[in-house]
């Protein structure tokens, strides 16, 4: 077993040793994979297909942002109530969004951790146990 480590040392070194003196590999070509440590991990986070930039969480908050900017200077007025106008809206989104039955699939590492409830009924007892 030693002299099998001390023959891949010595065939290692003589690879280092027949490289180019000016340290330089030939490129590799265009059409290569590249490396296995170059890949992305199957566990990195995937955007959702339905990702969307704005949600209406965030809408919320902007709102909430708007209105608070519009109470401290009482010069914009208008802020205020035009932060409202925009809770307001995503408000209704938040309602629209969970009364038009769209599954809310929870993904955990890529996968749905649970089926979507399939009739009527079933959407309506989740709805109720949330």
């Amino acid at each position: 077993m030693k002299e099998r480590y001390e023959q891949e040392i010595e065939q290692l070194l003589n690879e280092l040793d027949s490289e180019p003196a000016d340290g330089q590999r030939p490129p590799a070509p265009d059409d290569a994979p590249p490396p296995l440590d170059d890949q992305p991990s199957p566990f990195t986070p995937r955007p959702r297909p339905g990702a969307r930039l704005i949600s209406p969480g965030k809408l919320a908050l902007a709102g909430v942002i708007l209105a608070v900017v519009g109470l401290l200077l009482p010069l914009f007025k208008w802020l205020s109530l035009a932060g409202m106008a925009i809770m307001v809206v995503a408000i209704a989104w938040m309602f629209a969004r969970r009364w038009s039955g769209a599954p809310t699939t929870t993904y955990w590492r890529g996968r749905p951790i649970d089926d979507p409830p399939q009739g009527a009924w079933q959407r309506f007892r989740r709805w109720l146990s949330q």
